[in-house]
């Protein structure tokens, strides 16, 4: 039961986090750029092209990439569940027998 419930909730985080990789990098509001921690990155390091670079298309278009990569694993592991499941069953299993 176990097992279950962890690809469970693996793949709602995949979901999740792909979801939000998706859409977050081309909201208006809030804006990609107006990130406290990028500011603050910015102001450290004296270095303005970076919140140039971060703002680009290409980064925005890069992180929508790794979102799509994160919604594809949760479907595939939603494809395979049971697999996963009976592997990760087996493991357990085994980690208990040769510890005794």
């Amino acid at each position: 039961m176990s097992a279950k419930l962890t690809i469970i909730f693996f793949i709602l985080i995949c979901f999740e986090i792909g979801l939000l990789l998706v859409i977050l990098p081309w909201m208006d509001r809030p804006s990609w750029s107006e990130n406290f921690l990028l500011v603050w990155v910015i102001e450290k390091l004296n270095w303005p092209a970076l919140g140039h670079f971060i703002s680009s298309g290409y980064v925005k278009g890069a992180v929508t990439g790794v979102g799509l990569l994160n919604i594809w694993l949760g479907i595939r592991e939603a494809i395979n569940f049971k697999k996963t499941a009976r592997a990760i069953e087996a493991a357990r299993q085994g980690e208990e027998v040769d510890s005794k």
